[in-house]
């Protein structure tokens, strides 16, 4: 059976369609593309806050607080010894109010508190 001519019409205008559904997206202008887009809003950003911890002696009526007794033998040390330092032990005796330090196994004075 022959086509007619308004069949053939459809089929070609249907086959356009379809080809048109079928081809990629184009890209859209260059203007298009500088466009800026709004910017999204950002959460804002948790701030870090540092805990500071204090360390207190409490001996016989007595409070001595740890960084300051950190300080003093540092202090001392660096009064006292000299060359390289690879280990410090430090003895805190609060009945005597004095630390105790050895410096590389060979040196040891103390301070008094």
């Amino acid at each position: 059976m022959p086509r007619t001519k308004k069949v053939e019409e459809a089929v070609e205008v249907k086959t356009e369609a379809v080809a048109a559904v079928k081809e990629p997206v184009k890209e859209a202008p260059a203007a298009a593309k500088t466009a800026k887009k709004p910017a999204a809003k950002k959460a804002p950003a948790k701030a870090k806050t540092e805990v500071k911890q204090t360390v207190k002696i409490q001996f016989g009526g007595d409070e001595f607080d740890l960084a300051d007794i950190q300080k003093a033998v540092e202090k001392d040390i660096k009064a006292k010894h000299k060359g390289r330092i690879k280990t410090v032990e430090v003895y805190l005796k609060p009945e005597d109010k004095a630390v105790y330090y050895v410096v590389n196994s060979d040196f040891s004075d103390k301070v008094s508190l």
